[in-house]
């Protein structure tokens, strides 16, 4: 057998390489397909095997509006050109010094946290840059990250969403976004998360709906001082903005 996530040939139920489980599961909740390891679920958050939440601040990745408003123009660069390479797991694109000229830090070797965080940077800052041949490789390794984790919260639903607006996994993003306003009803991270996914489609109507869900809820949302909202303040106030444009 072949590692799902390092493509390395393996012998047991764990791969030798990076460490992932090699048994594939159903979420019991929502019968989605888990990765293998995947300590919860990537449609809808709920914890496999009785994993736990922690209570700890989760981690916050910094993420422009950019990722969320230009929905469309990532689905049709990432799905309609699909230049992907076999993922390498020991290689997120950042370099560093080696004997023979740079090299990448091996992320095999990284906590859980440490290797999604560096990944969905890797995706997200080549997206920013229109190099989609990056974005389209780190992509798989990045979804495959964040279903490794051992915790799930709202901030990390949400940057696993606008992960799957970028591969084209509408269906996946939108089970997010619900899962968010399931939690916390008004959440804005599901009206924005709603919008990405109905600009990669084209739907107007989803669209002007997104944005006035999030526009209805945003005073009394923003007034619970969450510290999600806190971190992505800048990317809040230009989705508000473009939403008040909304015809």
């Amino acid at each position: 057998m072949t590692c799902p996530a390092c493509g390395a040939n393996v012998t047991g139920n764990f791969c030798a390489e990076c460490g992932t489980a090699i048994t594939a599961r159903q979420c019991v909740k929502c019968q989605a397909t888990l990765s293998p390891g995947a300590r919860f679920c990537h449609r809808c958050g709920h914890a496999v095997n009785g994993a736990k939440a922690s209570s700890d601040t989760p981690w916050y990745v910094a993420l422009t509006i950019i990722a969320v408003a230009v929905g469309a123009i990532l689905y049709g660069v990432l799905v309609k050109h699909p230049e992907a390479a076999r993922p390498d797991m020991a290689n997120t694109g950042a370099p560093a010094s080696g004997p023979s000229g740079p090299r990448p830090p091996d992320i095999s070797q990284m906590s859980p946290d440490e290797r999604f965080i560096r990944l969905n940077d890797r995706v997200m800052n080549a997206i920013e840059q229109g190099d989609s041949a990056t974005a389209t490789r780190f992509l798989p390794m990045a979804l495959a990250a964040y279903g490794q984790l051992d915790r799930s919260d709202i901030d990390l639903r949400y940057h696993a969403a606008i992960l799957h607006v970028a591969a084209g996994d509408l269906p996946e993003a939108a089970v997010l976004a619900d899962s968010i306003t399931a939690e916390v009803k008004d959440h804005l991270f599901g009206s924005m998360i709603r919008a990405a996914v109905a600009e990669a489609k084209g739907d107007k109507a989803g669209i002007a709906k997104a944005h006035q869900a999030f526009l209805s809820h945003y005073d009394a949302e923003i007034a619970q001082n969450r510290p999600e909202y806190q971190e992505h303040k800048a990317a809040l106030e230009e989705f508000r903005r473009q939403a008040s444009q909304t015809p």
